[in-house]
Protein backbone atom coordinates (compact mmCIF):
# COMPACT_ATOMS: atom_id res chain seq x y z
CA UNK A 1 0.00 0.00 0.00
CA UNK A 2 2.82 2.38 0.93
CA UNK A 3 4.70 1.77 -2.34
CA UNK A 4 1.48 2.06 -4.37
CA UNK A 5 0.72 5.44 -2.78
CA UNK A 6 4.27 6.62 -3.52
CA UNK A 7 4.00 5.42 -7.13
CA UNK A 8 0.79 7.39 -7.60
CA UNK A 9 2.43 10.56 -6.27
CA UNK A 10 5.44 10.04 -8.55
CA UNK A 11 3.11 9.60 -11.53
CA UNK A 12 1.28 12.79 -10.58
CA UNK A 13 4.50 14.81 -10.67
CA UNK A 14 5.81 13.40 -13.96
CA UNK A 15 6.10 15.83 -16.90
CA UNK A 16 2.74 16.33 -18.60
CA UNK A 17 2.86 15.82 -22.36
CA UNK A 18 5.69 16.21 -24.87
CA UNK A 19 7.78 19.35 -25.08
CA UNK A 20 7.17 21.78 -27.93
CA UNK A 21 9.80 23.70 -29.83
CA UNK A 22 10.66 26.91 -28.02
CA UNK A 23 10.77 30.41 -29.41
CA UNK A 24 13.39 32.95 -28.39
CA UNK A 25 12.72 35.22 -25.43
CA UNK A 26 10.95 34.61 -22.13
CA UNK A 27 7.72 35.54 -20.45
CA UNK A 28 5.61 35.45 -17.31
CA UNK A 29 2.94 33.09 -16.00
CA UNK A 30 0.84 34.59 -13.22
CA UNK A 31 -2.38 33.77 -11.48
CA UNK A 32 -3.72 32.29 -8.25
CA UNK A 33 -4.56 28.95 -6.68
CA UNK A 34 -7.59 27.95 -4.64
CA UNK A 35 -7.11 25.15 -2.10
CA UNK A 36 -10.09 23.01 -1.14
CA UNK A 37 -9.87 21.02 2.11
CA UNK A 38 -12.07 18.48 3.85
CA UNK A 39 -13.69 19.77 7.04
CA UNK A 40 -16.31 18.55 9.51
CA UNK A 41 -18.50 15.67 8.31
CA UNK A 42 -16.38 15.40 5.16
CA UNK A 43 -17.55 18.74 3.85
CA UNK A 44 -15.15 20.28 1.31
CA UNK A 45 -14.65 24.03 1.43
CA UNK A 46 -12.10 26.61 0.32
CA UNK A 47 -9.22 27.21 2.72
CA UNK A 48 -8.22 30.71 3.76
CA UNK A 49 -4.58 29.60 3.82
CA UNK A 50 -3.34 28.72 0.33
CA UNK A 51 0.35 28.59 1.16
CA UNK A 52 2.68 25.74 0.26
CA UNK A 53 1.40 25.02 -3.25
CA UNK A 54 4.23 24.29 -5.68
CA UNK A 55 3.81 25.84 -9.14
CA UNK A 56 6.19 24.60 -11.83
CA UNK A 57 6.49 24.48 -15.62
CA UNK A 58 7.41 21.31 -17.51
CA UNK A 59 8.40 20.81 -21.13
CA UNK A 60 11.93 22.17 -21.37
CA UNK A 61 15.23 21.81 -19.53
CA UNK A 62 17.60 24.32 -17.97
CA UNK A 63 20.95 23.74 -16.22
CA UNK A 64 20.94 23.56 -12.45
CA UNK A 65 22.11 26.62 -10.48
CA UNK A 66 25.52 26.35 -8.86
CA UNK A 67 24.30 27.19 -5.34
CA UNK A 68 23.66 24.39 -2.87
CA UNK A 69 20.08 24.15 -1.58
CA UNK A 70 19.44 23.42 2.09
CA UNK A 71 17.05 21.10 3.89
CA UNK A 72 17.62 21.52 7.63
CA UNK A 73 16.78 19.19 10.51
CA UNK A 74 15.53 21.30 13.41
CA UNK A 75 13.17 20.66 16.33
CA UNK A 76 12.75 17.11 15.02
CA UNK A 77 11.31 18.45 11.77
CA UNK A 78 12.60 19.08 8.26
CA UNK A 79 12.62 22.70 7.10
CA UNK A 80 11.27 23.47 4.54
CA UNK A 81 8.58 20.84 4.06
CA UNK A 82 8.76 21.19 0.27
CA UNK A 83 12.11 21.91 -1.41
CA UNK A 84 11.95 22.46 -5.19
CA UNK A 85 15.31 22.23 -7.00
CA UNK A 86 16.59 21.71 -10.56
CA UNK A 87 17.94 18.35 -11.74
CA UNK A 88 21.69 18.27 -11.12
CA UNK A 89 21.52 20.48 -8.02
CA UNK A 90 23.06 19.51 -4.68
CA UNK A 91 21.24 19.69 -1.33
CA UNK A 92 22.88 20.08 2.08
CA UNK A 93 21.21 18.47 5.13
CA UNK A 94 22.49 20.23 8.29
CA UNK A 95 21.48 18.78 11.65
CA UNK A 96 20.60 21.63 14.05
CA UNK A 97 19.29 19.42 16.86
CA UNK A 98 21.22 18.13 19.85
CA UNK A 99 20.46 14.57 18.90
CA UNK A 100 21.14 12.19 16.05
CA UNK A 101 19.23 12.08 12.77
CA UNK A 102 19.51 9.72 9.80
CA UNK A 103 18.26 11.22 6.54
CA UNK A 104 17.19 8.75 3.85
CA UNK A 105 14.88 8.16 0.92
CA UNK A 106 13.72 5.04 -0.91
CA UNK A 107 12.11 6.94 -3.82
CA UNK A 108 12.61 5.44 -7.31
CA UNK A 109 13.81 8.85 -8.54
CA UNK A 110 16.61 8.97 -5.93
CA UNK A 111 17.31 6.40 -3.24
CA UNK A 112 19.97 7.41 -0.70
CA UNK A 113 21.04 7.06 2.94
CA UNK A 114 23.17 9.76 4.60
CA UNK A 115 23.76 7.73 7.73
CA UNK A 116 23.47 8.82 11.35
CA UNK A 117 25.06 12.12 12.40
CA UNK A 118 24.63 14.94 14.94
CA UNK A 119 24.80 18.74 15.01
CA UNK A 120 28.56 18.86 15.63
CA UNK A 121 29.21 16.82 12.49
CA UNK A 122 29.61 18.54 9.07
CA UNK A 123 26.34 18.69 7.09
CA UNK A 124 25.99 15.83 4.63
CA UNK A 125 25.00 16.43 1.01
CA UNK A 126 23.26 14.68 -1.85
CA UNK A 127 23.10 15.56 -5.57
CA UNK A 128 19.78 14.93 -7.33
CA UNK A 129 20.43 14.07 -10.97
CA UNK A 130 17.00 13.51 -12.52
CA UNK A 131 13.49 14.99 -12.22
CA UNK A 132 11.03 13.38 -9.84
CA UNK A 133 9.51 13.48 -6.38
CA UNK A 134 11.80 12.40 -3.54
CA UNK A 135 10.10 12.06 -0.14
CA UNK A 136 12.78 12.37 2.56
CA UNK A 137 12.53 10.80 6.02
CA UNK A 138 14.53 10.36 9.22
CA UNK A 139 15.20 6.75 10.19
CA UNK A 140 14.91 7.66 13.90
CA UNK A 141 11.93 10.06 14.05
CA UNK A 142 8.80 8.98 12.11
CA UNK A 143 7.20 12.44 12.20
CA UNK A 144 9.99 13.89 10.07
CA UNK A 145 9.06 14.08 6.39
CA UNK A 146 9.89 16.49 3.61
CA UNK A 147 9.60 16.47 -0.18
CA UNK A 148 12.48 17.29 -2.49
CA UNK A 149 10.86 18.01 -5.86
CA UNK A 150 13.48 17.77 -8.63
CA UNK A 151 12.37 19.81 -11.64
CA UNK A 152 13.43 20.31 -15.25
CA UNK A 153 13.98 24.06 -15.13
CA UNK A 154 13.95 27.14 -12.88
CA UNK A 155 10.35 28.19 -13.58
CA UNK A 156 8.84 27.29 -10.19
CA UNK A 157 7.73 28.83 -6.89
CA UNK A 158 5.78 28.12 -3.70
CA UNK A 159 2.65 30.14 -2.93
CA UNK A 160 2.10 32.32 0.10
CA UNK A 161 -1.08 32.48 2.15
CA UNK A 162 -3.05 34.33 -0.55
CA UNK A 163 -2.30 31.69 -3.23
CA UNK A 164 -0.99 34.21 -5.77
CA UNK A 165 1.93 33.27 -8.02
CA UNK A 166 4.13 34.84 -10.67
CA UNK A 167 6.64 32.75 -12.59
CA UNK A 168 9.14 34.92 -14.46
CA UNK A 169 11.73 33.91 -17.03
CA UNK A 170 9.52 31.21 -18.59
CA UNK A 171 10.86 30.23 -21.98
CA UNK A 172 8.62 31.11 -24.92
CA UNK A 173 6.66 28.14 -26.24
CA UNK A 174 3.77 25.81 -25.37
CA UNK A 175 4.25 24.20 -21.97
CA UNK A 176 2.45 22.59 -19.04
CA UNK A 177 1.87 24.59 -15.85
CA UNK A 178 1.51 22.29 -12.83
CA UNK A 179 0.27 22.84 -9.27
CA UNK A 180 0.87 20.32 -6.46
CA UNK A 181 1.04 20.00 -2.70
CA UNK A 182 1.12 16.98 -0.35
CA UNK A 183 -2.30 15.42 -0.02
CA UNK A 184 -3.52 16.73 -3.38
CA UNK A 185 -3.52 15.36 -6.90
CA UNK A 186 -1.52 17.43 -9.36
CA UNK A 187 -3.45 19.88 -11.54
CA UNK A 188 -2.07 20.77 -14.98
CA UNK A 189 -2.97 23.48 -17.50
CA UNK A 190 -1.44 24.23 -20.89
CA UNK A 191 0.10 27.68 -21.23
CA UNK A 192 1.35 29.40 -24.38
CA UNK A 193 4.10 31.96 -23.92
CA UNK A 194 5.13 34.20 -26.78
CA UNK A 195 8.44 36.08 -26.72
CA UNK A 196 8.30 38.50 -23.75
CA UNK A 197 4.60 37.67 -23.35
CA UNK A 198 2.38 36.71 -20.43
CA UNK A 199 -0.20 34.07 -19.53
CA UNK A 200 -2.80 34.21 -16.76
CA UNK A 201 -4.07 31.01 -15.11
CA UNK A 202 -6.48 30.23 -12.25
CA UNK A 203 -6.12 26.80 -10.60
CA UNK A 204 -7.92 24.78 -7.93
CA UNK A 205 -6.37 22.01 -5.82
CA UNK A 206 -8.26 19.54 -3.62
CA UNK A 207 -6.10 18.66 -0.62
CA UNK A 208 -8.26 15.77 0.51
CA UNK A 209 -5.94 12.74 0.32
CA UNK A 210 -4.51 11.15 3.46
CA UNK A 211 -0.71 10.82 3.58
CA UNK A 212 0.09 7.19 4.33
CA UNK A 213 2.54 6.36 7.15
CA UNK A 214 6.02 5.33 6.01
CA UNK A 215 8.48 2.66 7.12
CA UNK A 216 12.11 2.83 8.17
CA UNK A 217 14.87 2.47 5.59
CA UNK A 218 15.05 -1.31 6.10
CA UNK A 219 11.31 -1.67 5.45
CA UNK A 220 10.33 -2.27 9.08
CA UNK A 221 7.87 -0.19 11.16
CA UNK A 222 9.14 2.44 13.58
CA UNK A 223 9.24 1.25 17.20
CA UNK A 224 6.21 2.13 19.29
CA UNK A 225 7.10 4.99 21.69
CA UNK A 226 7.37 3.91 25.31
CA UNK A 227 6.11 6.10 28.16
CA UNK A 228 6.85 6.04 31.87
CA UNK A 229 4.24 4.11 33.74
CA UNK A 230 3.45 1.75 30.84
Amino acid sequence: MRRLALALVLLALAPAGPARAAESGSGVVRGSVKVLKKGFFGRISESDDKSGVLLYVTGYEEPAPSEVAQLAQQNERFTPRILPIVAGQTVSFPNRDRLYHNVFSVAPAMSFDLGQYKSTDPPRTQTFDKPGLVPVYCNIHPQMISYVVVLENRAFMLTGEDGAFELRGVRAGRWALNAWMPGAQRVTREVVIHASGEAAVELTLEQTQAIAPHLRKDGTPYPTPSYEGD
